[in-house]
């Protein structure tokens, strides 16, 4: 029953989670030829069919369930619902989205109205029964509202939060500018190689001292791609090198170990960096401070976490929660950490032209919702 309780829960916050962004328009783009593109035509039949919402006055209805909580003694039973007007229709629909999703295409509000009039009649049939009083139906009204509560805590705090000052913007740039220090980077990736019964054991001495080597020759200005074929047929590798060109990067975008390289200035070659899969040598092509308003959008995103996170942290911290053991049992221990993920087929080798591992997305990747503005 209870997970019944928190499908309907789900529902009647579908209308808030659904991305509208993803929605097809409800207006076709007419071709150079002014007809149509293929696909639209269906867009266009319902633009011209949709009226405006706005058309239809407050008070009027716009769902009505016919035969509804049938009257018992004359009256219809508490509780029945059989008319929602328009007023109390968008009501409901703008509690259960976020505001700045806008309103609701039409074919949503009709897909959600149409699974709203069912949950009504559904609804009443329940009460009709009593079920509302019963006690087990009780307690999941009570989880429930805890839910809904704690759901608007966090609606509420998002938009107390939702708009950093310029000046909170500025400080920000300010604490952490070496963030924005942008480096244009070169890399040679030397895979580390895997011994084979029929060729003679490689050291890791031997392998170390290749890859100096290999560095040496790039200080000394050989062609970094020729360098990288060159460390790839080494080790038996023949698919494509990776590309030495990695593009503009910011400090947090390489593995821990690495970030040393951006404390070189441009044309300078880092030492070789080492882990069970390959060794790495980096080099500054090119370097930029990058300007805060290239950055101001994520920095305040990043702000706006952080203030929430804070608060949020803050609540929890206000209360312990203590679980009687002897009841529930020990808490049981945390979960290891999963691994790093290798090449398939040759685990812990990076995959040609990627990041080494432990790598974070490179600077064109989307970045995950919670992490700091690279």
């Amino acid at each position: 029953m209870l997970r019944s309780a928190l499908l309907a829960l789900a529902f009647s916050c579908a209308i808030a989670s659904t991305s509208y962004g993803q929605q097809p328009s409800s207006t076709s783009t007419p071709t150079a030829t002014g007809k149509a593109a293929p696909g639209q035509a269906a867009n266009a039949a319902e633009a011209k069919t949709t009226p405006p919402a706005s058309n239809v006055p407050e008070n009027e209805p716009v769902i009505t369930l016919k035969g509804a909580c049938p009257a018992k003694n004359g009256a219809a039973p508490e509780g029945c619902t059989k008319q929602l007007t328009r007023e109390q229709f968008e009501q409901l629909t703008n509690a259960l989205q976020p505001a700045d999703r806008g309103p609701a295409p039409p074919e949503m509000r009709r897909r959600f109205a149409t699974e709203y009039a069912k949950l009504l009649t559904m609804a009443d049939a329940a009460r009709e029964m009593g079920l509302e009083n019963d006690p087990k139906v009780k307690e999941i009204f009570t989880v429930v509202r805890n839910q809904v509560l704690a759901q608007a805590l966090n609606q509420h705090l998002m938009e107390e939060y939702g708009h950093p000052t310029d000046q909170q913007v500025q400080d920000y740039y300010n604490k952490n500018e070496k963030k924005y220090h942008e480096a244009t980077l070169q890399r040679i990736i030397i895979p580390v190689a895997q011994n084979n019964p029929d060729k003679p054991k490689v050291t890791e001495e031997e392998q170390k001292a290749f890859a100096d080597k290999i560095r040496e020759r790039w200080v000394a200005g050989e062609d970094p791609a020729k360098l990288e074929k060159e460390a790839m047929d080494h080790v038996g590798m023949t698919t494509t090198s990776p590309d030495v060109n990695v593009g503009a990067r910011r400090p947090g975008s390489l593995p821990e170990a690495h970030e040393g390289v951006f404390d070189l200035k441009t044309g300078e070659i880092s030492q070789v960096f080492s882990d069970p899969s390959a060794f790495y040598i980096y080099k500054i092509a090119s370097e930029r401070q990058v300007p805060l308003s290239e950055v101001k959008t994520a920095i305040s995103q990043t702000i706006q976490r952080q203030m929430y996170n804070d608060k949020i942290e803050e609540i929890k911290a206000s209360v312990t929660p203590v679980l009687n053991d002897a009841y529930f049992g020990p808490e049981p221990p945390p979960s290891p950490a999963p691994g790093p993920m290798g090449r398939p087929g040759m685990p812990g080798r990076p995959m040609p032209g990627g990041p080494p591992p432990g790598a974070p997305p490179s600077a064109g990747s989307a970045p995950p919702p919670a992490s700091s503005p690279k």
